[in-house]
């Protein structure tokens, strides 16, 4: 009995809660999966119809303009939705935002299912985390939990999402604590786990066990061809840096158009009609083209074409706004541009043909490691997918030199740029609430040596405590800040954005 009465019953809780977003993240999320993918089934049956008998074009046309005008409904009454929304959920979490999870949870998953099932090259991964946090976040509506609690079940609930979108538990509590996070805590860790596999096994009672990206054996990388997968890796840093100031200059390209931010949609719903006319194969995230270069051997120009084209159809597409990720398309560029190293590697250095497939998978985990600037959680996604682990270490080594390459240019991760540029655009505005915000202290920084009688912050700001090696205490004007340290600071809910802005500058 005493044994019972020393349990912690809050870890227990907090499990208990995580068990039930993952239940409810993994149905719905499986209920997106199945709905994109009998859509885009549809569609391509569709167009491989429509090439022989070119007189449906005109009913075809209209109803992706229909699919269109629906969407741009969605997006006008709930803005929110636009894009993969994962930037939303970190700023939700940071404190900058409030959103709306009943009003995203159905016009995500019907702008999701429509946008990417129509063919666009959006991948599912951003609507399911989204759409995960709205679910922790309305599971903590329901029970009543504090601020706090609701911060770990959005987090749960996004962990959730991934896993359900890859069947990729590890890399959905990876990517809570790497790149939305960016720090560890023993509670969000059990509930973002407990939540993610829960998901994961009810995707597996829907789709099977298989990994969704099965690429065949793969053969052990040879040790003196390592020094190529970080040159390659470095390669995958200049591109994805490239990749982001397209991606990022793409609302101002579409800015330019005569017409308001939510019609914007209809650009890629119409471009999208000669693709699936022509290049059926071209259609959707990327999967079909990672499959084809898995499958097909590709002369080196045929690549570099189908590089360019998939560029600018997957900005078309993303830079529009319509509600769909990145994840599946910018995996599909890293297997070109690995695909187009690889080939290019067998002509100078003579490597066996056998290893292209290895240079298109570790790209893959490179090129996404570059834009997210998150590598554990691209090893592991990459390795889940496939569904292998003979390439973790060159993986690793492709990775980590993509990271260190993208950190040296000043590369930074994409849904924190998408963050704040789209914070940018909102006015700071007093609230009357107070809110606490925390940052940890980064090794080289400003902050890092720096005495609290030197910090300025904004008006309305003030450092309250500091938790050091799992102790708090309150600072004073001589305290020094070391590397490690969490800055606990209150200040105006309206004010956050502001507050972070200037915080980051020094961090």
């Amino acid at each position: 009995m005493n044994s019972i009465r020393l349990l912690d019953w809050s870890k227990i809780k907090y499990v208990s809660k995580g068990v039930l977003v993952g239940a409810v993240t993994g149905i719905v999320i499986s209920l997106l999966r199945a709905a994109v993918e009998l859509l885009l089934e549809t569609t391509i049956e569709v167009y491989h119809f429509l090439n022989e008998r070119p007189v449906w074009i005109i009913g075809w046309t209209a109803l992706m303009l229909l699919f269109a005008f629906i969407v741009a409904l969605l997006v006008k009454h709930e803005p929110d939705i636009r894009g993969s929304g994962i930037q939303d959920i970190e700023g939700q979490l940071h404190g900058s935002m409030d959103l709306n999870w009943s009003s995203i949870l159905w016009r995500k998953f019907v702008g999701g299912t429509l946008a990417i099932g129509s063919g666009l090259a959006l991948g599912r991964e951003g609507p399911s985390i989204q759409l995960g946090g709205a679910l922790g976040q309305g599971i903590n509506h329901y029970l009543k939990g504090n601020r706090s609690q609701q911060s770990v079940l959005i987090s749960a609930g996004a962990s959730a999402g991934l896993s359900a979108a890859f069947n990729a538990p590890v890399s959905g509590v990876l990517f809570v604590l790497e790149e939305i996070h960016r720090k560890f805590s023993g509670i969000l860790l059990l509930t973002a786990f407990s939540a993610s596999i829960t998901a994961n096994f009810v995707a597996y009672q829907i789709f099977g066990v298989e990994p969704p990206m099965h690429l065949g054996e793969m053969v052990q990388f040879p040790l003196e061809h390592y020094g190529q997968l970080a040159l390659m890796g470095a390669t995958l840093a200049v591109g994805g840096w490239i990749y982001q100031e397209v991606l990022l200059y793409m609302p101002k390209l579409y800015r330019i158009l005569p017409i308001p931010a939510y019609l914007n949609g209809f650009i890629p719903f119409l471009l999208v009609i000669p693709v699936g006319l022509f290049f059926p194969s071209m259609l959707g995230g990327g999967t079909e083209v990672i499959n084809m270069l898995n499958e097909s051997s590709l002369t080196l120009w045929v690549l570099i074409g189908i590089f360019v084209f998939r560029f600018i159809f997957t900005h078309l597409s993303y830079g529009s706004g319509l509600p769909g990720g990145i994840f599946v398309p910018v995996l599909s560029l890293g297997a070109l541009i690995g695909a187009i190293y690889g080939n290019s590697a067998l002509i100078l250095t003579g490597i066996d043909e056998a290893f292209l497939r290895s240079f298109i998978i570790y790209a893959m985990g490179g090129f996404l490691t570059s834009v997210t600037k998150a590598p554990l959680t691209s090893v592991m996604l990459i390795t889940e997918m496939t569904g292998s682990v003979t390439h973790l270490m060159p993986l690793a080594i492709v990775c980590m030199s993509a990271y260190i390459v993208a950190d040296f240019i000043g590369s930074e991760p994409i849904y924190e740029e998408l963050l704040h540029r789209k914070l940018d655009r909102k006015p700071s505005v007093f609230q009357g609430e107070v809110t606490e915000i925390e940052m940890h202290v980064e090794v080289d920084t400003a902050l890092d040596g720096m005495m609290v009688k030197h910090l300025l912050m904004p008006k309305g700001a003030n450092l309250v405590k500091i938790r050091r090696h799992d102790k708090e205490f309150i600072p004073h004007l001589d305290t020094i800040f070391s590397p490690g340290d969490e800055l606990i600071i209150t200040t105006d809910r309206g004010y956050v954005s502001d507050v972070r802005t200037q915080l980051y500058k020094l961090n």
